[in-house]
């Protein structure tokens, strides 16, 4: 009798006291794998900070090249949160509806998620574009907005994570009085932190880096998030200031780590919470 998926991860996670024993050959082979990883990170940390004779290190040149560095770095962090806060709610109530509560249409909203997932955005960049330009929303942070909270990938990702709860928990809830918004509150989403956790360093990841649609959207300087206002600062006529470049790669590379550790246990417990499903 073979057994059910998850169950020998399960007792081997068990039998070790919940953890995972990696053989020394394995581990050292992970070593050298996070070393050779970890080098490119460690020699660009070196550039930012290295300066020449009577010159300033790049983080120096890039706080008093950009004037508007500040705004940038304010763009972007004011479009992810915006944006990740507003996909934690309404993909959460949206992913519970599909997952746990029978309606007619169901599918065929599901099905339209599914499409919607499969459309590369450069075919919609042109409608898209013209729609905020006839809308005046061109070169606006509304502009920079709108469109990330479209994305239905977050749906998606909950309501397969939800489909998995156990629907005798909802069911005495309902026998206890519970309604609609009590049950949501105080059963799924404790449940579904982990996917939450996921969700959310994924998401800010995803729109913080986003170079496409700023690039094409925001037409003046005020209005760059923090990589379109790098690549045009790095742009100079006497070539690329690899110094400033480095810079501004760990500028915008330090949000996400914070946003990455400050969700970790989470984070990770999703993972392993997919892994033994």
């Amino acid at each position: 009798m073979k057994d059910e998926p998850g169950t020998g991860a399960r007792a081997w996670a068990s039998s070790s006291g919940g953890r995972f024993s990696i053989p020394p050959p394995f581990l050292a082979a992970l070593i050298l794998v996070a070393a050779i990883d970890l080098l490119p990170l460690a020699y660009m940390v070196y550039l930012s900070g290295r300066g020449g004779i009577g010159q300033a290190g790049g983080w120096g040149r890039l706080l008093d090249s950009a004037p508007f560095f500040g705004r940038w770095f304010f763009n972007s962090a004011a479009v992810s949160i915006l944006t990740v806060g507003f996909h934690l709610i309404a993909d959460t109530m949206a992913a519970y509806v599909l997952a746990k509560r029978k309606f007619r249409g169901a599918t065929l909203v599901f099905t339209l998620i599914l499409l919607a997932m499969m459309i590369p955005r450069q075919v919609t960049l042109i409608p898209l574009f013209l729609g905020m330009s006839q809308t005046g929303l061109a070169d606006t942070f509304v502009g920079l907005l709108l469109p990330g909270l479209g994305d239905v990938v977050g749906v998606f990702l909950l309501r397969q994570y939800m489909i998995t709860l156990p629907d005798h928990l909802i069911e005495a809830a309902h026998l206890d009085g519970a309604g609609q918004w009590g049950i949501f509150a105080h059963i799924i989403v404790p449940l579904s932190k982990p996917a939450l956790a996921v969700l959310a360093v994924l998401s800010f990841q995803h729109y913080w880096s986003d170079f496409f649609w700023p690039s094409v959207i925001a037409l003046s300087e005020s209005h760059f998030t923090l990589q379109v206002g790098l690549a045009y600062l790095v742009n100079s006529e006497f070539g690329p200031d690899v110094e400033l470049m480095a810079a501004g790669a760990c500028a915008a590379a330090l949000p996400v780590l914070l946003v990455f550790f400050l969700f970790r246990s989470a984070f990770f417990e999703g993972y392993r919470a997919g892994a033994l499903k």
